[in-house]
């Protein structure tokens, strides 16, 4: 096996074309690791397939085996090796090398390649300081977003607020809701994500999993227009009705929320919930009615019955008292 190996990296620099191919097949069959070095005069071949071999023989193998190799690639005006190079970055272990590389890399007029060359930087933490703001400045708005997921600077992040690219203002708007604000930072980020959809879409669920003070904030500003993606959020996030996040929506007056994220639920902490919004005039008679609608299947239950005749007794809206009497069965 050894012998064929060595014959075949000897065929390499055969004079017959059909010789040299068969040699590349063994090697490749063989993953003959090995052979790396000596594909590197095929790097310059007239023919694309044996450039391409070459390319193929470095990605696959000296990543481990020979990371010194892709430096020459990574000077190389080829794309196709260039980007070899971007691919492998994360598979090389030496993060000092990788780094090294990446920095080669970062002067390629290709997009793909300098994203990935300004990702493992990093990624890795190897990147300075000088290179983050450099990012964080970049006409490619997929780098700038790279930098400012890192970015810990409250003034960088407020600025990135407003950037032209949704994905980077998206990014700075999910640093800054995880972040320990002063009170002026807290109202310019309110500020931005209530005249931002993308960036008030992405702080709702947020909020709720992280249960931050401005959650009551971001569902008021909205609750009309967006009560159908707000009541999902809820659905999401929250799965018992005791939730303390629901107390602070009833209390907040967000209650139309609430009624609509207990539609359909029939536990006994639901059932006790929405008996008190059935009592609350902060709830409007479509939100109660559609409560009760869909209690219909209890109706046997004598609770049912009690919550029914109550309601009968008690609510002086049309709506209301017509669910509540299609309830009752007495």
């Amino acid at each position: 096996m050894v012998a064929n190996i060595q014959s075949a990296i000897a065929k390499l620099k055969h004079k017959d074309v059909r010789q040299r191919r068969r040699a590349v097949r063994i090697l490749f069959d063989s993953d003959a690791y090995e052979s790396v070095e000596a594909f590197s005069p095929l790097l310059d071949d007239k023919d694309i397939w044996f450039r391409n071999k070459a390319i193929e023989a470095y990605r696959r193998w000296a990543p481990k085996h020979a990371p010194h190799l892709l430096v020459e690639l990574a000077n190389s005006d080829q794309l196709d090796a260039q980007r070899c190079v971007a691919t492998v970055l994360e598979s090389i272990h030496d993060a000092t090398q990788a780094a090294k590389l990446a920095r080669q890399l970062l002067n390629s007029n290709d997009d793909v390649v300098v994203r990935r060359a300004v990702h493992q930087l990093i990624s890795s933490e190897e990147v300075t300081e000088s290179e983050l703001d450099m990012f964080q400045h970049a006409e490619d708005h997929v780098v700038r977003t790279y930098a400012t997921e890192v970015n810990s600077n409250t003034s960088n992040l407020l600025v990135s607020l407003h950037d032209a690219h949704p994905d980077v203002r998206r990014q700075s708007a999910a640093s800054l809701l995880g972040m320990e604000l002063t009170e002026k930072e807290s109202t310019a980020l309110q500020n931005a994500i209530n005249q931002d959809d993308a960036l008030w879409k992405l702080a709702v669920p947020i909020a709720l999993e992280r249960r931050l003070p401005n959650l009551l904030d971001l569902m008021r500003s909205k609750s009309s227009s967006q009560r159908k993606f707000l009541v999902q959020s809820l659905k999401d996030a929250v799965e018992e009705a005791d939730d303390e996040r629901l107390r602070t929506l009833i209390d907040g007056d967000c209650t139309s929320i609430v009624a609509r994220w207990l539609v359909g639920r029939n536990d006994a902490k639901s059932d006790a919930l929405r008996t008190e919004l059935l009592f609350d005039e902060r709830v409007d008679s479509i939100d109660k009615s559609r409560l009760l609608e869909r209690l219909l299947h209890r109706q046997q239950e004598p609770a049912m019955q009690e919550l029914a005749e109550r309601l009968i007794s008690e609510s002086n809206d049309e709506l209301v008292l017509s669910a509540a009497q299609n309830l009752y069965t007495s």
